[in-house]
């Protein structure tokens, strides 16, 4: 008995351990590295027709993401020279003396919405490029407290009466667990944006910011007072160009969200999202520490 366990312990490792490897590799395999391939090993057996099966469907993914990719980026890129023009030729009919009320109007209007415009093709690119786009260039050490200071001056620039305070209380003695390998211009987009939206949805209420670690990750905690999101849509808040129920009056794209999501996930974290309808919103993210 003893002797027909092991045998049938050994011949099932080594029958099933092609598939193993198979499993393993499959998982490794996501939206940034799309162009890694399975080892296709001359079996001639069902194992070798899974492999190429597999290899096909990721061809095609690659291709499909490739495409979406460059349809956006293209777009994006197509639409700035135009929108430059468009805003170049009405700032020059303001500037122009004896303008008539109604056609300064129009002018104005005219560069207001190019602006818009403009602001709305740069975050579709960004957006394109952060959900697509896997190089990890200029990537280094980032001291996230340091970090949501520099978050705290842009924040102070586009919004100088905001409310956004730091809470320091809670950092780590060890500074290795402040440390994450990421890009520094991603993750302040990534943050000024969550901290902007809470700024915008609260009325400018206070913001309070939060940063502390666990065993594997630095936390940073925006909560607001704003106006919350609804339950049925908690969900979807990462989704591009969705916007609650509860923001008209607000101008948006519903762009800034799912961008700051992106960088998050790019950099091997996650993002947390807890509110209450008219009571505010709880943006919690967690980015996995650098060991040093």
């Amino acid at each position: 008995m003893v002797f027909v366990f092991t045998f049938g312990k050994f011949f099932s490792d080594e029958i099933f351990k092609p598939i193993r490897r198979i499993i393993r590799n499959v998982k490794g395999i996501n939206a940034h590295n799309l162009h890694q391939r399975l080892v296709v090993d001359k079996t001639n057996d069902d194992v070798e027709d899974l492999s190429k099966t597999f290899n096909d469907m990721l061809d095609r993914l690659e291709i499909t993401f490739e495409m979406q990719n460059n349809f956006v980026s293209n777009a994006s890129h197509e639409f700035k020279t135009p929108l430059t023009v468009i805003s170049g030729e009405a700032e020059l009919g303001l500037s122009l003396a004896g303008l008539p009320a109604a056609a300064k109007d129009s002018f104005l209007n005219i560069y207001k919405e190019a602006e818009r415009l403009e602001h709305l093709t740069g975050s579709m690119l960004s957006l394109a490029q952060t959900g697509f786009d896997g190089k990890k260039e200029q990537w280094s050490e980032v001291r996230i407290d340091e970090l949501i200071l520099s978050v705290k001056e842009a924040a102070d620039k586009i919004i100088p009466d905001n409310k956004v305070g730091i809470n320091f209380d809670n950092l780590p003695e060890d500074e290795c667990k402040l440390t994450v390998n990421g890009n520094v211009m991603l993750l302040k987009a990534a943050f000024t944006n969550i901290v902007l939206n809470s700024c915008k949805y609260s009325d400018n209420k206070p913001v309070r910011i939060n940063i502390l670690a666990d065993n594997q990750y630095v936390i940073v905690e925006i909560v607001d007072e704003g106006i919350g999101i609804p339950d049925r849509e908690i969900g979807q808040i990462f989704v591009p160009f969705f916007r609650a129920s509860n923001t008209e009056k607000y101008k948006g794209y519903g762009i800034g969200l799912p961008l700051a999501n992106n960088i998050i996930r790019m950099h091997q974290g996650k993002t947390d999202v807890r509110s209450r309808v008219g009571e505010g919103t709880r943006f919690i993210t967690y980015l996995p520490y650098k060991y040093i």
